[in-house]
């Protein structure tokens, strides 16, 4: 900066000696027009020079670190970022600023990462983010995109660090990243993880339980949520050498295959059976002088489902006592049970105070969430689950499809809420 400013002070001093110099040639018109030419050639010099002193100063003010891309991922970028002209900048997102020397346009770059799963358009923040409906603005973008690239669409957005950049990330929501498992033998073979405590949910998604304990999954009836966790995550997790049990406030197949109870009173007493597990776990984990259960060696993972938990709070609003029963046992299996290897998976079709766990435990339940169908499409209900990402864009999501967001899965899960399909059973 103080070499810029130099700079100035030396040019308009030339600037300035010059036009000295050319007074004593003003007595005739040829000299007065030579002197004229050199004060307009100094005076254009002088302007350049700020537009590039001002011009590298804003560029350093603005632009942040983008992550190194492939070669084929840099080509991608450049294409994207032609879709974004200033017809486009000014009139369809209104990003510019108008001022009396013309419009103000925002600086934009585009990252797209290796296998052109997601990324983001990072567009200059020059006072718009404040004001701007952000909805609206990330269904624009997405329109923007889906002419030659209709494949990406924007699922959430955010400020950078600075606040200097609005982020709107992508993502390929058309090539499907789920497992296919062949019905006819339906085994899960091939998705057994060598890591125990990791469980494959996608080709792109892994649950680590070892750094998130619990989850909650949420969606309406018909959309899939009982046969994913039934179907694949239990059966899943014992091949891992998990210990599972499944309970249900609406008795089915998976309450008598995985040895659990669909009585609300019965529910209450295996969560308080588990809550004494729990504390023998600890026991032992303290008398051997360690932290936690992956310390320990024959301390196999525990998980736990409650499903249709809405059904079992409805069955609870009659018994008060046992409610008090349920809330205390639920609560210290979220808060205290990750230590001991006890994992929760919570089921419910609706994410509400009355249809979910209560507040502690949802609280502990909140940071591997999965959202599916109409669920998936509720603001009301990811701001239950998913505080601050309530005004996703309204999308159709089908049989098994909607959003999750898992702390632990690497940048693109715990940033925000991305789209996800559960395996599907051919």
């Amino acid at each position: 900066m103080a070499c810029g400013m130099s700079l100035v002070f030396l040019l308009l001093a030339i600037v300035i000696s010059c036009f000295v110099s050319t007074n004593a040639l003003f007595a005739n018109t040829a000299s007065f027009f030579h002197s004229l030419i050199k004060l307009f050639a100094i005076a254009s010099c002088i302007s350049f020079t700020l537009y590039i002193i001002f011009s590298n100063q804003r560029e350093a003010v603005s632009t942040f670190g983008i992550p190194e891309m492939s070669v084929s991922a840099k080509k991608l970028s450049k294409k994207i970022l032609r879709l974004f002209n200033d017809k486009q900048i000014t009139d369809v997102l209104k990003l510019s600023n108008p001022t009396r020397y013309g419009d103000e346009m925002p600086l934009l770059y585009v990252w797209i990462d290796d296998d052109y799963s997601n990324g983001y358009i990072a567009i200059e923040n020059i006072g718009n983010f404040e004001r701007m409906d952000r909805e609206k603005y990330e269904q624009r973008l997405s329109g923007i995109l889906s002419g030659k690239y209709k494949r990406f669409a924007v699922i959430s957005s955010e400020l950078s660090a600075g606040d200097v950049y609005m982020l709107f990330y992508i993502e390929d929501t058309l090539t499907s990243q789920r497992f296919h498992i062949n019905s006819s033998n339906q085994s899960l073979e091939m998705f057994v993880s060598e890591d125990v405590h990791a469980i494959r949910l996608s080709k792109d998604l892994v649950w680590h339980t070892d750094i998130t304990v619990s989850v909650s999954i949420i969606a309406r009836t018909r959309c899939g949520k009982s046969k994913f966790v039934g179907s694949y995550m239990i059966p899943l997790m014992k091949k891992q050498g998990w210990i599972v049990e499944y309970n249900s406030a609406k008795l089915d197949r998976y309450v008598k295959e995985f040895n659990g109870q669909h009585e609300a009173e019965e529910i209450v007493k295996r969560a308080e059976y588990w809550v004494s597990i729990m504390k023998e776990r600890l026991a032992l984990i303290n008398e051997a002088n360690q932290d936690k259960y992956l310390d320990m060696e024959d301390m196999p993972d525990i998980a736990i489902v409650f499903d249709e938990i809405g059904n079992l709070n409805a069955e609870l609003e009659l018994n008060k006592e046992l409610k008090k029963r349920w809330e205390s046992a639920i609560n210290k299996l979220t808060a205290t049970g990750g230590s001991s290897g006890i994992h929760v998976i919570a089921v419910s079709q609706f994410a509400t105070k009355e249809g979910f766990l209560p507040s502690l435990a949802r609280v502990n339940c909140s940071d591997a969430v999965i959202m599916l169908g109409g669920a998936a499409d509720s603001g009301d209900e990811r701001r239950y689950l998913m505080a601050g990402f309530a005004d996703l864009p309204k999308r159709s999501y089908g049989k098994g499809q909607g959003v999750a967001r898992i702390v632990g899965s690497g940048r693109k899960w715990e940033n925000s809420p991305h789209f996800y399909e559960t395996p599907w059973f051919d």
